[in-house]
Order: structure tokens, then sequence, then C-alpha cells
């Protein structure tokens, strides 16, 4: 018996040895090999750490070498580190010395893997997480992630660069789903809000044909009432697939019918079409033309479709990436080749096709859905609204991010009384570059030691619209992959290395932790004497433009709004306000003048004599380079006058932002 005993113990060790000897042991674990990811492993791998990087799938660089090759990077001045290396080694590779902000899919990827090569970090693909029990915890620290594919990892520290962020929820480490609540940070453009959008009544054939849609398409609309203004909800904004694509004779593949076409769910698109008279593929996408003769497209998003993605299962994900491609497929089939759609229309979509020679592994399509927003960790520091405008500077900076505060639809509902409200986009959000702090990239010590997250953040939704950009992510690869040297050296929690000691380092990296801001560029009120009412005070009334170009100042606030002009009023700004005092006011407004704005812009002032009508010349520069005066009225205190930007005339584009009252 006790030979028997001692034989099966023997057999045990001998498991748990093989098994040992399976688990493959590195200083640093990346989960994902997104262009975050790579950064990390990157920058980690110089300080002379062991790195793994786990791609989910045969590639690497994530989105930007999944077709998101117009990058979207807000000021060039913030980025920096081995960031801008990898920018400027693209443009290397197109012939340039300044850094490619244009790319294709190839070229990106080809630049990853020639600094992964450099750095010897090591890749390892097709390495998924066994569903939800893929992460073996131990204490407050992540002691190994165990594959699909029966591979085991350990490290001393782990850092999630996925655009889902399984590694931290799986990990136990809190994150929130959706939008919080305008009352939970007390941001002003939190929670649910129409902002513009304006709900349209359903008619009986336009419901009924919705009702069809929904059967056999069941994520395209939602039928429920609409929770208050201001609300928050687990609702995240649309998904969609940037292709690439060109209309170069010989690299292009025709735009294929998918199985489940049905032109019905494109009906109003067609309305669309036809009622604004478009017969240029671009007006029913935007094109951003790249290099070797390629384009990258954007705006195909799709509402609703995307809500269980973050939190689904990797089946259920595999069904919205499908669901997606049919509806993103359907849709440039049927502008191409639908008899309904105008002939002009359908030869200039015909023109495009798939490039032949990107995704060559994957029929030519993207291998990854353009996941605007997964899961967000809430970790030591949640990033809010306030902290890209009033609290803007941090301690513990580890980069900087400059893009305006984006967020795209998130919902089309039809409601009981048979209403359709689009909503959830942020059309008007003031920002200017603000820094990131550490703080934002690692859990709270006691939910987690060891592990840093890049993509899915610290960070409330309205923030995140400009965070979720593949320069931010990258940044904040590069921030962890140092900080996760000193965590090593030092054997701390992440939450325990010299901060200092990190930011010094940047530093010699190149790292941006600052730039100077153009005074002319963000204008607040308290810089004038006056009443100033802006334009997102305003109530817009049909179709405007925001502009936020930093080159084209000054402007009050975040930004301002452009309209062409009409023979007759389609388009308008209202304002409303009430003077403190009963006097004569000067009335100034504010604009950027341009040679493509209007000579004769109408504006019409509500006044104690009643409404006066004032022509501006908005191609010439206002007097003192802010303001430009329309002259001096009456106003009674108490009361409340009305102001309108019109777009009625013919010439050019007209400009609406602030109207401001100085008393005389």
């Amino acid at each position: 018996m006790k030979k028997i005993i001692f034989s099966c113990m023997f057999m045990v060790l001998l498991a748990i040895n093989d098994l040992s000897a399976q688990i493959k042991k590195y200083d640093l674990v990346v989960y994902g090999g997104t262009a975050s990811g790579v950064m990390a492993g990157y920058a980690a791998a110089k300080e002379g750490l062991k790195v793994a990087i786990l791609t989910q799938n045969k590639h690497v660089g994530g989105l930007t070498t999944s077709g998101l090759g117009n990058v979207d990077k807000g000021m060039d001045q913030t980025i920096g580190g081995y960031t801008l290396d990898f920018f400027k080694r693209v443009g290397k590779k197109y012939g340039s010395d300044k850094p490619a902000y244009s790319l294709t899919p190839l070229v990106a990827e080809q630049t990853f893997l020639e600094m992964i090569k450099e750095s010897g970090a090591e890749v390892f693909y097709d390495a998924r997480l066994v569903e939800k029990t893929g992460v073996v915890l131990k204490g407050k620290k992540i002691e190994k992630l165990m594959l699909e594919n029966g591979q085991i990892f350990s490290a001393k520290v782990f850092v999630d660069a996925t655009y889902e962020g399984d590694l931290m929820a799986w990990a136990k480490v809190p994150y929130i789903v959706g939008r919080e609540s305008k009352a939970k940070y007390n941001e002003p453009q939190a929670g649910r809000g129409l902002r513009g959008y304006k709900p349209i009544k359903l008619n009986s054939a336009d419901l009924n044909d919705i009702k069809n849609i929904a059967k056999e398409f069941p994520l395209d609309y939602i039928f429920a009432a609409v929770i208050p203004q201001g609300e928050g909800d687990n609702k995240t904004q649309a998904y969609t697939f940037r292709l690439t694509l060109t209309a170069k004779e010989g690299n292009k593949v025709p735009f294929k019918k998918p199985s489940s076409y049905n032109p019905l769910r494109y009906k109003s698109l067609l309305k669309k079409i036809l009622r604004e008279k478009i017969v240029s593929f671009d007006k029913v996408c935007t094109i951003y033309p790249l290099p070797d003769e390629k384009t990258d497209i954007n705006h195909l998003d799709l509402d609703n479709a995307s809500h269980q993605y973050p939190d689904g299962s990797y089946l259920q994900r595999d069904y919205i990436w499908q669901y997606h491609k049919d509806y993103t497929e359907g849709y440039l089939y049927f502008v191409a080749n639908d008899p309904e759609v105008p002939e002009a229309l359908r030869k200039d979509a015909q023109r495009y096709g798939l490039a032949k020679d990107e995704f060559v592994d994957n029929e030519n399509w993207p291998y990854l859905l353009y996941t605007r927003e997964g899961r967000r960790m809430l970790g030591s520091y949640v990033m809010v609204q306030q902290d890209a405008w009033e609290n803007a500077k941090k301690d513990d900076v580890i980069g900087m991010g400059s893009y305006f505060l984006d967020s795209h639809e998130v919902q089309k509902t039809v409601t009981p009384d048979n209403y359709l409200i689009s909503e959830g986009g942020m059309f008007y959000t003031s920002y200017k570059p603000y820094q990131i702090p550490y703080r934002s990239l690692t859990s709270k010590i006691e939910d987690c030691e060891n592990l840093y997250v890049t993509i899915c953040m610290s960070a409330s939704h309205v923030i995140y619209g400009s965070l979720r950009m593949e320069p931010v992510f990258m940044i904040n690869g590069h921030a962890v992959g140092v900080a996760a040297a000193l965590t090593v050296k030092n054997n701390v929690p992440v939450q325990k290395i010299n901060v200092k000691q990190l930011q010094s380092k940047l530093v010699e990296q190149k790292q941006i932790f600052d730039v100077p801001l153009d005074p002319d560029t963000y204008i607040l009120k308290d810089r004038f004497t006056g009443l100033i009412v802006d334009d997102f005070e305003a109530e817009k009334i049909g179709k405007w433009t925001w502009a936020r170009n930093q080159r084209l100042v000054p402007f009050m606030l975040g930004g301002f709004q452009l309209a062409e002009q009409s023979p007759t009023e389609t388009a308008a700004h209202l304002y409303q306000t009430t003077l403190p005092k009963t006097g004569s006011y000067e009335v100034f407004t504010m604009y950027v003048a341009s040679k493509d704005r209007a000579k004769k812009a109408k504006i019409i002032l509500g006044t104690e004599e009643g409404d006066k009508v004032v022509y501006v010349d908005m191609t010439k520069k206002p007097a003192d380079g802010y303001w430009e005066s329309l002259g001096v009225f009456n106003f009674k205190q108490g009361t409340s006058y009305r102001f309108k930007i019109s777009n009625e005339g013919e010439g050019g584009l007209v400009a609406a932002d602030a109207l401001r009252f100085v008393m005389k």
C-alpha cells in the first residue's frame, strides 16, 4: 500500500513539474496586440524586460493596421516619444522626413513588426484567453493567464491593451459599460441628450417598414420609451468598419452582395439620397485619401448594434462582428447597384472597391470591428469631462490628449407614440490639450496590484470621446511599458512606483507633457467685458457643421459653426438673453474671416425698437480681430430679446459664434 501511495505521489509531482515546465514565464505579459500593446511591449523590452505580446488574431497593430488609416490625432504637438517615432518611421517608408498620419494597413503593420523585432519582445498569435476563467489570481495579483490553445503565461506585471478589456474584467477589476448620468461626475455633456437631434414622427408606412426591418435585423432599432435627459445607461456609441478602398484598376475588388442583403434596410438612406440630390460617393460616407491610391472610409455607423459587445461572450461578439459586416457590405452594394439610386451616384460608387492587396488573408476585409468604446475601468483616478478643460494639469502626467470630445450616435429608438429618436452624439464640447494622469492607467491597489490598462482606461464616457484615439493609446502604452520596468526592478505594486522617476525617463524619451496654448485659440468669456452668449447656448435650426480647427481662430470656447447660404432661410442660430440694465448697448458678433465666407451674412437683432437687420461681410476680419460691431441699440432690463444669425443669402458660408453686449 505504501508503495502505491508513494507511486501516486511521485506521479502527481511529475505532473506538477511538467505543468510548471509548460508555463511561459516573463517579466511582462501584454494581452492585446493593438498599437497600444505593441508600444507597451516595445518600451518595456527596450528597458530590459523579458516581454510577451499576446495578440488575439494573426496580426499586430489593432485598428491602426485594420483600416483606421486617417489617424485621429488632435494636435501634432502633443504626440511625442515612441509614438512619434512610429509615425516618423511610417513617413520614411513613404519617402518623407515628416511623420505620416495618413497610412495604409500594410505599411503600418510592417512598421510595428520591425519595432517589435528591434526591441526583442516576443509575439504570440491566436492567443486568446479562456473565456471568463482564463485569468488566475493569487491574492490581489494576477498570477497567470490560461489561453484557449493550452498555453499558460505567467509574469510579474500584466497589461490589458485590448479594446474590450477582458483581462481587466476577468481579473475582477471594477469597470463600467455605457454612459454615466450627468449627476455622477457633474459633466455637462453626460447622459442621454438629444443635442441637436429632433424626434421624427413616423407615418404608418415608415413605421411598418421599420417593423419589417427589425424582424429580419433585430439590432437595427430599439422599441422602447426613452430614458430622461441626462440619465445614464449601459449603451455604447455606434461601431463601424474602417474599410480600405481604392479606385485603382487592377487592385480593387468590387462590392459584393451579402447573403442577408435586403434593400429595405437602406430605405432611409435612399430617402436622404433623393432628398439631398446626392450624386457622389463621398456624400454617403466620409472618404479620407491614403497613400498608394487608397482611401479610408468612415461614418457607415450602425446604431444600437454595439450595446452587447463589451460584456458579450466570444460567440456574441462574433455575431455582432458579422452583423456589422453584413450591414456594411449591403450598404456599399446598395449604393453601387440599387436601381432606385441615381445613376450618377451608382457610377461614382462603382469606381471604388476593396483594396486587393490589403487584408489578403481575410477576403480584403478589416480584421477588427471599430470598437469605439468597450469597458472602462474604475481605477485609481477616473478622468472626466472637466479634465479636458479647467482641470487639464496633473502632477502624475505621463502624456497628453488633444482630440475633441467625440461620441457618435448611441441609439435609434422607436417610442410607444411612434416617434423615431436618434441621440448620443456630442456635437459641442469645449476642450483643450490636457494631461493624462498615470493613475488613470492603474486599478485601485485594493483591486489589483500588477495590472495596467491602456485602452479601457479609467475614464467617463464623455472624456473617453477624446481619449479613444490610437495615438493616445500608443502614448499610454509607451508610458506603462517604462513603468512596468520600474515595477519589476523595485518589486512594488504598480500603484507604488516612483512617478517622478517614470516622468524623468519618459522626458528623456521625448514624451510630451505640455504644449503652449495660443491664447487666441482658447478664448474664455471672462477675457472680455459685457454679456456674452455663445453659439452652444443658442438654438440651432437646420444644417450646421462644427468648426474646431485650431488654425481657424479666434473663436469663443471650443469652436464655432458654419452653414451654407441659401436664397431662402434653411438654417439659423437663435440666441435669447435678458440684459442686466435698461439702456443702450453696443452689440458685437465674433466670427473667423475667410475668403469662402458670406459677404452679406444676415443677422436679425431683437431690440426695444423692434427687429433690426444687419449684414456683415465675413470675408473681412473683425475690426479688433475678435468682434465686429453690429451697432448700438436700446434694451430694457427684464425683457427677453431674441437674435438670429441666418443663412439666408447667396455667396458663401455664414459663421455663427458668440454675440456680445456692452453697455454704453
